[in-house]
């Protein structure tokens, strides 16, 4: 029969049915496709955050091997939820730190990774790795001479997340979208010949709200006043649909941000002193030449090297030699200013980045350092220790342009302290960077 020959009103109904039909079918494609590509992107940045803060944070910890270190990685790590099981590895390719049962990924695949990546799902887990990388900072005359170094891998981690809550919550999405969907269609079915009436501006405005939310806008409400109460409650649903997507993606947006707000600090602080590492380090040093580039804001940078703290870890253990630093970084953060930066950058290393002061400033802060570290009483296991400090400092007053300039020359002033005798502070001098025997060692 052609569509010509059909009464007004059947060809009112079909005008209202088939709008309404496609429009049920498009919002929920769209709210099931979009759903599977949220839940799919949840697990892998969710996966990728951990593995991706993870590696920094167990720099130390490889390195060392300090099994206080590994075991609060391994606690941190069980404290996140939906890990279902992680492995550390050191540069060799042995495991040492394990939580759970890895059931995916192997030590192969994990050693081939360059950077933070997802490996595979199988049997309702998810597996990640990620290289741990250590870009480490020349201390003595002869890496001095040259660029730093690009980082190396020094060991793994490899991390499983459990995707059988994901799965489950994706199911509930499905059933909940799908019985809605059938519902809204059923309805506008019942309600058809009443909205054969008021099929104008109502639906125009359904229509452009579709394809609003179509080109990403979830947020997309239907304003004004339908002409009859059975499409003002099809608006009505629409809009609380379109709430509800809105709303779920901003809960899965949050949960994200959730996790990575989590792993963060330990992405940008050392974990055993809690101060600043090298990457808090390198980036509020460069924030502070671009001030100084800016506004001519005027700073100093300091390299503080414990002297004899070799002997402190070969008598009284690394446990010793933990307690030691947590004491320095500790005493250093007492007698310096609240504006300034204190860093752990090494093993015994350690920087500041001083703020709005002169030369004479930067030179009375590390002095007074250098009697506070000298005059420490360290007692372990009724043994007391002695230590000394060993500062060499820079001035960011534009004389300098990189980052890499600054560092070297104050990474040069303190060699240079070690090299004339230690336990004290001096200034990088311009026409310091003459060729020197190797300093003593520690």
């Amino acid at each position: 029969m052609s569509i010509d020959r059909l009464s007004l009103r059947t060809r009112l109904l079909l005008t209202v049915l088939l709008p309404v039909l496609l429009l049920s079918a498009a919002l929920t494609g769209m709210s099931l496709f979009r759903g599977a590509r949220m839940a799919k992107r949840e697990i892998a940045e969710h996966g990728l955050a951990i593995v991706s803060f993870l590696a920094p944070a167990a720099e130390y910890s490889v390195i060392s091997g300090s099994r206080g270190s590994l075991d609060g990685l391994v606690l941190a790590l069980k404290a996140q939820p939906d890990v279902a099981a992680a492995v550390l590895y050191d540069r060799h390719g042995d495991e040492i730190a394990r939580l759970g049962e890895p059931a995916v990924g192997g030590n192969t695949s994990t050693r081939r990774v360059s950077e933070a990546v997802r490996l595979r799902r199988e049997g309702g887990r998810v597996a990640f790795a990620a290289p741990v990388m250590s870009m480490p900072l020349p201390v003595d005359e002869l890496a001095a001479g040259h660029a730093l170094l690009a980082p190396l891998p020094v060991g793994w981690v490899y991390v499983e997340l459990d995707t059988r809550a994901y799965d489950a919550r994706w199911r509930t999405t499905v059933l909940t979208t799908v019985g809605f969907a059938a519902g809204a269609m059923v309805l506008a079915m019942m309600l058809a010949i009443h909205l054969a009436n008021v099929v104008g501006a109502p639906v125009a405005r359904l229509v452009e709200a579709v394809r609003r939310m179509a080109r990403g806008e979830l947020g997309v409400q239907v304003s004004g006043r339908a002409g009859s109460e059975e499409l003002q409650a099809l608006e009505d649903g629409f809009n609380s649909m379109a709430r509800a997507i809105a709303n779920a993606h901003k809960t899965l947006q949050a949960r994200i941000e959730q996790a990575t707000a989590r792993l963060a600090p330990q992405a940008l602080h050392d974990p055993l002193t809690a101060l600043p590492n090298r990457r808090a380090f390198e980036r509020a040093l460069e924030e502070l030449l671009a001030a100084s580039r800016r506004a001519g804001d005027h700073g100093a940078l300091c390299f503080l090297d414990l002297d004899h703290f070799k002997p402190v870890n070969d008598t009284g253990g690394h446990a010793a030699g933990d307690a030691l630093l947590r004491v320095v970084a500790d005493l250093i953060r007492q007698r310096v200013r609240s504006e300034d930066t204190v860093c752990r950058i090494g093993g015994d290393e350690f920087a500041l980045i001083l703020r709005g002061c002169t030369q004479a400033d930067a030179g009375r802060i590390a002095d007074d350092l250098c009697v506070a570290v000298r005059d420490l009483r360290f007692e372990w296991e009724g043994r007391e220790y002695r230590i000394g400090a060993s500062i060499g400092f820079a001035m960011i007053d534009g004389s300098m342009t990189s980052v890499a300039e600054i560092v070297r020359a104050a990474d040069h002033a303190c060699y240079t302290v070690k090299r004339e005798g230690r336990g004290r502070a001096r200034a990088y001098r311009p026409g310091d960077f003459d060729a020197m025997p190797s300093a003593p060692g520690d």
